[in-house]
């Protein structure tokens, strides 16, 4: 008998996987031969999984399905719950831990990784979150934890950290994020395997309680698939690997799933055993909610599998609470989020954007990736504002391969931006201009990727000839157009506050001669350079914001309203 050809992805996780399956045929007398293959998910860095259902398992599949192999080795949560044609769910192997984890650099009493394996000790979700800087940055792509970790505490922001769990954790001990959350059972696997090196061990861990926490349906279950067609051929096999309540855990999970509306992208975490289910699931619009500047709230359920209605959780947005009186804040910026934030906080906010975007599709080139083997040397985007994020995110609609690289942020609110777009960006330097942006990146990023740069018609080459001064390759163009957009005109109080947001807003604010406030906000030195140059507001007192932008707006109005 030839030996059964067992396919699987080439990562670590996957092969330990494909060799547990094969250890279980073999030890029954049957040969095996594991064939490594590729999947669409392992040729993406980038944070947009969206479009992207089934990305590890469909590959691998359709090598059944044209008799490459004989079976192909699944992790359960990553297997689509809609049947593809021609592929039968062979077996279910006995299922291994199924919580999250909080990975962090922390040092002091906290708990490392090497005690959380060692150990059944869990962390409430309320004491997890506790030790979350305010505005940490969080390395996950799911959308069940972004979710998740979102309703509690709205200041976090998802990063996407993608690839192997040695390369993740690589860049947490490199600073790129503050915190990781990832499934213990990945990370058991490769410590019993002997993969995981002093320093990851050294981590700071915390389990987070699965009665708070549950996990993505399937989590911790290897899922074998095999052709339809034979499925009876393969009974025998299903025998040795099959393990009966891990397979009736796992189809659980999948039916509520299924009956909730969604797929394994869906922001629900579902766990069955022993006749009861432990549910908690986000609304569908969480990311529009989130993005607003509103709290959402998920519905949880925890008891028996029969009583369990499934009804995906609606949130209609609110309107922004209504300030009606004392001075108010004229932003250019148009940010929902900002305005929301600011007006529960007592400040009235109008939002005058007086600029258009105006995507040039010639001008972005076409990406080459599956020239370049080794993926870290693929080229990085880099985004120097909201509008760029826009623009990037309406150009990767054509050139998909824009949706494989990783996005790096100038700062917080375009790595927001990014966010809202449906795509999480994977580096964000925190920098509140460009020459702050070029700091970091020297600083945190090697000079063996292709820098890819989209600016504006009205940006200078200061920001990429000082990356090139650094030893760095830059590709720049001409992205998108900054065009003037016709505002009316309105009246303004003198106790009025505009904030302009950038030299391309203060220009359309003259061109459309609209008041100008005796106080103004602006963020970045460049910006406030651009006034001075204005006799417009040379009467006008002008200041650059310091820190993230609601936090210093509402600290900033607060004090000059007392005085």
């Amino acid at each position: 008998m030839n030996p059964v050809r067992i396919g699987t992805r080439s990562s670590p996780l996957a092969l330990w996987q494909a060799r547990k399956v094969a250890h279980l045929l073999e030890t029954s007398g049957i040969s095996t031969k594991i064939i490594e293959i590729t999947s669409s998910g392992d040729r993406s860095v980038g944070g947009d999984l969206a479009t992207s259902v089934g990305q590890f398992v469909h590959g691998i599949d359709e090598e059944l399905l044209i008799g490459k192999i004989d079976v192909a080795v699944h992790s359960s949560k990553d297997v689509p719950t809609f049947e593809t044609p021609g592929i039968s769910h062979l077996a279910y192997l006995e299922r291994g831990c199924t919580s999250d984890v909080l990975l962090s650099r922390r040092t002091g009493k906290s708990t490392t990784l090497a005690e959380v394996l060692s150990s059944n000790a869990s962390t409430t979700l309320p004491d997890v979150l506790a030790s979350l800087d305010r505005g940490a940055t969080i390395g996950t792509v799911s959308g069940r934890r972004q979710s998740f970790l979102l309703s509690q505490r709205p200041d976090l922001l998802p990063l996407a950290v993608r690839g192997q769990v040695q390369t993740r954790l690589l860049r947490l001990k490199q600073g790129r994020v503050d915190a990781l959350v990832l499934a213990e059972v990945g990370l058991k696997r490769l410590h019993e395997d002997g993969a995981l090196e002093d320093w990851m061990l050294a981590l700071s861990c915390l389990r987070i309680d699965e009665a708070q926490w549950p996990t993505a349906p399937g989590q911790g279950a290897i899922s074998v698939h095999c052709a339809a067609d034979r499925f009876e051929e393969m009974s025998e096999f299903r025998k040795v690997l099959n393990h009966t309540a891990t397979e009736k855990e796992v189809l659980s999970e999948r039916e509520q799933l299924q009956h909730l509306g969604g797929g394994c992208l869906f922001p629900a975490g579902i766990r069955s055993k022993s006749g009861r289910l432990n549910v908690k699931v986000s609304p569908k619009n969480w990311r529009d909610l989130h993005c607003r500047g509103e709290r959402f709230h998920t519905f949880d359920y925890n008891g028996p599998v029969e009583d369990f209605v499934a009804q995906a959780p609606e949130q209609k947005a609110e309107p922004p609470a209504v300030v009606n009186d004392g001075r108010q804040l004229i932003s250019t910026l148009n940010s929902e989020r900002l305005a929301m934030r600011l007006q529960s906080e007592g400040i009235r906010v109008v939002n005058h954007p007086v600029l258009d975007l105006q995507p040039l599709k010639g001008n972005w080139p076409h990406l080459n990736l599956d020239t370049i083997s080794d993926r870290r040397k693929w080229p990085l985007l880099l985004l120097t504002s909201p509008f760029a994020a826009r623009c990037a995110a309406e150009i990767s609609e054509s050139i998909p391969e824009y949706r494989r690289i990783q996005w790096v942020a100038i700062g917080e609110g375009t790595a927001r931006a990014c966010f809202k777009l449906g795509i999480t960006a994977s580096i964000c330097g925190r920098a509140r201009n460009s020459k702050d942006f070029a700091t970091y990146i020297r600083e945190n990023i090697e000079p063996t990727n292709l820098l890819l740069l989209p600016q504006s018609n009205r940006a200078d080459d200061s920001f990429g000839e000082a990356l090139k001064q650094s030893g760095f390759e830059v590709q720049r163009w001409i992205g998108y157009e900054n065009k003037t957009k016709k505002v009316d005109s309105f009246t303004s109080s003198k106790d009025d506050v505009l904030l302009l947001s950038s030299p391309s807003s203060a220009l359309a604010w003259v061109d459309n001669s609209l008041p100008i406030a005796p106080t103004i906000l602006v963020m970045g030195e460049s910006t406030k350079a651009q006034l001075e140059k204005m006799e417009q507001f040379s009467e006008s007192n002008v200041q650059v914001l310091k820190g993230p932008t609601a936090d210093y707006i509402t600290q900033w109005w607060n004090e000059t309203g007392e005085q």
